[in-house]
């Protein structure tokens, strides 16, 4: 485990595309848990001048707009399609990624179970950042209906291409949900999730 604190339980949240993960991970917080979002980091990365003047050097000035950030949805077009270009990106910004993670866990209070939502945590190698992996699946017809107003059909196909499968997903987790049913049953599972977190941190005390 990357994370050096043994008063702390590191959660990692994964899933496929529109299983339900940013749910999950906002009742995790309901619950008391300490959160933060991989995507969410990304997008802060894209504003630091560092990681953008890299970008731009790679992909061209026309990934930047005006105010000096990242365009996201330029970046998305130059590396659509371009596996060797996405690669290059994801070798950039993962390890940037997993550090900012284990920063931010190694500043959690005492006591806390820090949960850090990561679609691409199997595809990054991220699992030694964490006590507990948390996958969270459901089926392509109900992960297709939550993500329509994100993707069209073939970019909701092209993104899980990119992705893990489910089967490896599970494979690598600790705790698994298939998220067909009620938010009711999600929140019991997430429940459950979090008294096994607590549990190991009772643990290691």
């Amino acid at each position: 485990m990357s994370q050096e604190r043994l008063d702390i339980v590191a959660v990692g949240l994964t899933g496929g595309i529109g299983a339900g993960k940013s749910t999950a991970l906002a009742l995790f917080a309901e619950m008391g848990a300490v959160t933060m979002s991989a995507d969410a980091l990304v997008h802060e990365l894209y504003r630091q001048s560092g990681p953008v003047a890299l970008i731009a050097e790679h992909f061209g000035p026309g990934v930047v707009d005006s105010e000096g950030h990242v365009d996201r949805v330029r970046l998305a077009e130059a590396v659509r399609g371009r596996r060797d270009e996405l690669r290059w990106l994801e070798e950039l910004t993962h390890p940037l990624v997993a550090e900012e993670m284990a920063r931010r866990m190694n500043q959690a209070p005492d006591g806390s179970v820090v949960v850090c939502e990561v679609p691409l945590l199997v595809e990054a190698g991220f699992e030694a950042l964490f006590d507990l992996i948390v996958t969270v699946e459901a089926t392509p017809h109900a992960r297709r209906r939550r993500s329509v107003h994100q993707f069209d059909l073939d970019q909701f196909t092209e993104f899980e291409a990119l992705q893990a499968s489910s089967k490896r997903r599970v494979q690598a987790s600790d705790l698994v949900f298939f998220n067909d049913g009620s938010l009711d049953d999600l929140r019991g599972f997430i429940r459950s999730a979090h008294e096994r977190a607590v549990a190991l941190l009772k643990e290691g005390q």
